[in-house]
């Protein structure tokens, strides 16, 4: 009885506009053998690097004790994960197979498996989410986390990972769910940081006292030193 096999899945595609954009980068990295490496860490030190800029943009609000930057941060957390969860769902709708699996051509990295879908690109998602976040709670960690993540998309077509519209689609999908999600949450997410401040979570978000609580001096006469 003949074994049965499993038929490889088709080879799908957003568009084919900008193969020829993909076939010149991928070309380009073939002949810049020295980027190579340096291209392999960036596309995820990066993003490592936008989550610390993220987390000390957390630190100065909560120094400031400033709710409405602390509110952003909120936001930069939640939006980044509804733009994920956004990007992970286009990607069961779309299921565009890898450019490496659909145009015969030497890339950097290895061609991940044919169920991990291109279109929109994770990497790229994250990055413009990331850095947009920055943005809404200071322009200029914005500005750098901008540029880091541009440079975030060119790395996820050189090493042959994605076509140029996988990251751009992406990019398009974060910054519209971040800037317009913002516009939303705004007010809502301000409220209740005022409202945690008066919970035992307060710490995360001020390191200001709570009101009606200051350091005292010494009571030599061994009573509370708080009033």
């Amino acid at each position: 009885m003949p074994l049965a096999f499993d038929a490889a899945p088709p080879i799908r595609t957003v568009t084919t506009a900008d193969d020829g954009w993909y076939r010149a980068m991928t070309s380009f990295a073939q002949h810049t053998s020295w980027l190579q490496e340096p291209m392999k860490v960036y596309t995820v030190a990066a993003l490592v690097v936008l989550a610390v800029m993220a987390l000390a943009a957390w630190w100065s609000a909560r120094r400031r004790s400033d709710p409405k930057a602390m509110a952003a941060v909120a936001w930069l957390g939640i939006g980044s994960l509804v733009s994920l969860g956004a990007g992970l769902g286009l990607k069961q709708v779309f299921q565009e197979s890898r450019p490496c699996l659909a145009i015969a051509t030497p890339t950097v990295q290895p061609c991940p498996g044919p169920t991990d879908y291109s279109f929109p690109s994770d990497h790229m998602t994250a990055a413009v989410a990331l850095a947009v976040g920055l943005w809404l709670i200071d322009r200029r960690l914005g500005v750098i986390g901008v540029v880091l993540a541009a440079i975030e998309g060119v790395s996820r077509v050189y090493l042959g990972q994605h076509y140029p519209h996988d990251v751009m689609g992406a990019a398009v999908l974060s910054a519209a769910i971040m800037l317009l999600g913002w516009l939303v949450v705004r007010k809502p997410l301000t409220r209740c940081v005022i409202a945690l401040e008066r919970t035992p979570l307060r710490p995360l978000l001020t390191q200001h006292a709570a009101p009606g609580y200051s350091a005292a001096s010494p009571d030599t006469s061994g009573g509370n030193t708080f009033r």
